[in-house]
C-alpha cells in the first residue's frame, strides 16, 4: 500500500509539516488556603462553608495571590527547567453560564509567571 493510499495526503505535503502536541497540565497544590483568597481548602467541610466574596466573584472584590502557591509553582517550574519571569499579570474574565451567571476564571494569558521549554518524548 502506498503512502498516499494510507493517509490520503501526498508525501511532499506531509514533509512540509511537523506535528506539535501541546499539553495543559493541572495540579492540586497542597496549600491550606485557596490560590486567590484566604478560604480553607479543607476537604469534607459542609457545602459552601469555605467561600467568601472573592471566591464568588462578587463586584468590588479583588483576589490576593496565595504566597505558598507561588512558591510551590516556582519549585515546579525550576524542577522542569522552565524560564521563570520576574513579573506576571493575572486577568479575571467573566463568562455567563445559564447555571452559573457569576462564573469567571482568572488566567495568565499575556504575561505568564513561567514559560515551559519543549520536552521531547519518544513513543515506544
Amino acid at each position: 500500500m502506498t503512502k498516499i493510499a494510507e493517509t490520503g495526503i501526498v508525501p511532499e505535503v506531509i514533509a512540509k509539516y511537523e506535528a506539535v502536541i501541546g499539553l495543559e497540565v493541572h495540579a492540586q497544590l497542597l496549600t491550606k488556603t485557596k490560590i486567590f483568597c484566604g478560604c480553607s481548602t479543607q476537604f469534607g467541610d459542609a457545602p459552601n462553608a469555605n467561600t467568601c466574596p472573592v471566591c464568588l466573584g462578587l463586584p468590588g472584590t479583588l483576589p490576593v495571590l496565595n504566597k505558598r502557591a507561588v512558591e510551590l509553582a516556582m519549585q515546579a517550574a525550576l524542577a522542569l527547567n522552565c524560564t521563570v519571569h520576574e513579573h506576571s499579570r493575572f486577568a479575571r474574565k467573566n463568562y455567563f453560564y445559564p447555571d452559573l451567571p457569576k462564573g469567571y476564571q482568572i488566567s495568565q494569558r499575556n504575561r505568564r509567571r513561567k514559560k515551559t521549554h519543549r520536552h521531547h518524548a519518544v513513543a515506544p
